[in-house]
């Protein structure tokens, strides 16, 4: 595959990972809140900080960027539809920039990193998360093994 699919599907594990396509349905099932963290804030990675070129950071919400309020402010007097396109639309960028910049190891001493590697920064256990169970489903969605370097899965 190529960089950039590489970069979409591991975007794509990703929020499905932080719970961006969950249903309501499924958050009363699992006993969650719905909308979920990354729906709110157009944020399908549940990206923790971000900066603009201009080195000025990204609005926060309960820790986590808020892309709503970032395109609110941004955008003001645009429909509420199209301030939600564009609040999902800089998610989605943020979200594959960061993946890329982990693809080039800069997250990780500068080394490309296998998928455990990626995600025992990404998602790191001190956050409460569990780093290698987060990079057992991306790979599973990948068709690959956690201990893959993702680099090694561009092929074109």
């Amino acid at each position: 595959m190529t960089r950039m699919e590489l970069i979409q599907k591991l975007a794509r594990a990703i929020a499905e990972k932080e719970g961006f396509f969950v249903t309501e349905a499924q958050a009363k099932a699992r006993k969650i809140p719905y909308p979920t963290r990354a729906q709110r804030n157009a944020n399908p990675g549940n990206i923790r900080a971000w900066r603009d070129a201009k080195r000025r950071p990204y609005p926060i919400s309960g820790g986590y960027v808020d892309f709503v309020t970032w395109a609110s402010e941004r955008f003001p007097g645009v429909s509420r539809e199209e301030m939600s396109r564009r609040a999902l639309e800089e998610g989605w960028r943020i979200l594959r920039v960061l993946v890329g910049q982990y693809l080039d190891g800069r997250y990780t001493s500068g080394q490309a990193p296998t998928i455990e590697e990626m995600f025992r920064v990404y998602a790191p256990a001190a956050d409460g998360n569990d780093p290698a169970g987060y990079a057992r489903f991306v790979a599973a969605k990948l068709g690959v093994r956690p201990d893959q370097r993702l680099l090694d899965l561009v092929t074109a």
